[in-house]
């Protein structure tokens, strides 16, 4: 632009103009990214029928509670904090949340850690190990597939679990029930010493 012979008062009122009118169309004319903190209620409104990390969070505190209240942790209290290390949450599920169950292993580790009942093997302190085991790691296991993951990785018991769907449709309207499934497994013998399942429901009604 040649601003040679112009008003310069007049060129910065242009220029003030063309920054508000830019501005206007940015916070009027399109989609905003907001946190959930910023619009209240984002965080805790259902916005279809998919499994998101509150429902995560809700199904692990119903899990957590009952091992806090089994024998497994009792054993455990007797044993002077025997190591334990927390395995694949696996997806059986069609929702794309392994993100989300990467983290949930995580909240599982600080849940134990905090309790102080036993001491944690985590994937960071031993990541190549815990990841070949998790890697492994099937439903269908067998005691002397667990022990030797104990031996590999250090472990007295392993904490695993399974996240899956049941999805009913009806007259066009649809619900779908999660389930998170974990265990306690002692990794000498492969025998299961808690387990518990937790549900939400998520439907679409007319």
């Amino acid at each position: 632009m040649c601003l040679k012979g112009t008003n310069m008062s007049a060129v910065k009122g242009w220029m003030l103009a063309s920054i508000v009118a830019l501005a206007g169309t940015a916070a009027c004319g399109g989609p905003q990214a907001v946190r959930g903190s910023d619009v209240a209620g984002l965080d805790d409104a259902a916005m279809g029928t998919g499994l998101d990390r509150r429902d995560l969070q809700q199904m692990l505190k119903t899990n957590l509670d009952s091992l806090e209240s089994s024998a497994a942790v009792r054993r455990w209290q007797g044993e002077n904090r025997p190591t334990v290390a927390v395995l694949n949450i696996t997806n059986e599920t069609s929702e794309h949340i392994d993100g989300a169950l990467n983290a949930l292993i995580s909240d599982v580790e600080t849940a134990l850690v905090n309790a102080g009942h036993v001491r944690v093997i985590s994937a960071q302190d031993q990541p190549e190990l815990i990841e070949k085991v998790r890697s492994q790691q099937t439903d269908a296991f067998d005691q002397s597939q667990v022990a030797s993951w104990g031996q590999q990785v250090g472990a007295r018991y392993f904490i695993t679990g399974r996240v899956y769907s049941v999805d009913e449709r009806q007259d066009g309207e649809r619900r779908v029930q999660y389930f998170l499934f974990m265990r306690v497994l002692e990794a000498a013998t492969g025998d299961i010493l808690w387990q518990n399942k937790s549900s939400v429901t998520k439907a679409l009604v007319n």
